[in-house]
């Protein structure tokens, strides 16, 4: 398997993180012109009203984006300079960036939090096992 493989997986959650963002700055940007919150508040995040719900969804979103997708990018990169690729970090790799999808799926969706929670759970998961393999190839050599 080609090392490179590895990268692809951090381009699209790069992507996923990106149209999450992209959402976040139209809905915003709707949201103050239809004067559904004082575009004042962004200048501090504070004062007023604040946003409306359904916008603090999509705003605490993308800053989940800013917690555990990191470590996942540096597993993916320090994989590839340590020579440590191999179809199983790939493959837990892109189950990552599907666990991502499924839960911006459930978080901008109906946002059911214990479905929410399950999904996260299973990042998590998938994130450590990655964080693992490396570990392993790092010791077995």
């Amino acid at each position: 398997m080609a090392p490179e493989a590895i990268l692809f997986p951090s381009i699209a959650m790069f992507l996923l993180t990106i149209g999450v963002f992209g959402r976040l700055g139209y809905m915003r940007a709707t949201a103050a012109a239809k004067r559904e919150v004082d575009p004042r508040y962004y200048k501090l995040y504070r004062g007023g009203e604040g946003e409306p719900d359904h916008l603090r969804v999509v705003s605490r979103h993308a800053q989940n984006h800013f917690e555990f997708p990191p470590l996942f990018h540096v597993v993916v990169v320090m994989t590839y300079v340590s020579g440590s690729v191999s179809a199983l970090a790939v493959g837990l790799a892109w189950l990552y960036v599907l666990a991502r999808a499924a839960h911006t799926a459930v978080h901008l969706g109906g946002n059911k939090v214990p479905r929410r929670f399950q999904v996260f759970i299973v990042g998590v998961s998938v994130l450590t096992l990655l964080w693992l393999h490396l570990a392993w190839a790092l010791i077995a050599r």
